[in-house]
């Protein structure tokens, strides 16, 4: 599943906070809804940031 922040940054760190907050808060969301249908335990997440256009 792929989670991204609404705006197109460079870098991870150019998300505001309230962006961060809102990408995790989404990420914790989605992934509580994959463990549940896939009866796991756990859950990886990983963060990939792309430039923008590509």
């Amino acid at each position: 599943v792929l989670v991204c922040p609404l705006r197109p940054v460079e870098r991870f760190r150019d998300l505001c906070p309230e962006e961060v907050a809102d990408l995790f808060c989404t990420a914790q969301r989605v992934g509580n809804v994959v463990e549940k249908h896939f009866c796991s335990t756990s859950l990886t997440i990983s963060v990939q940031v792309c430039k923008p256009g590509n």
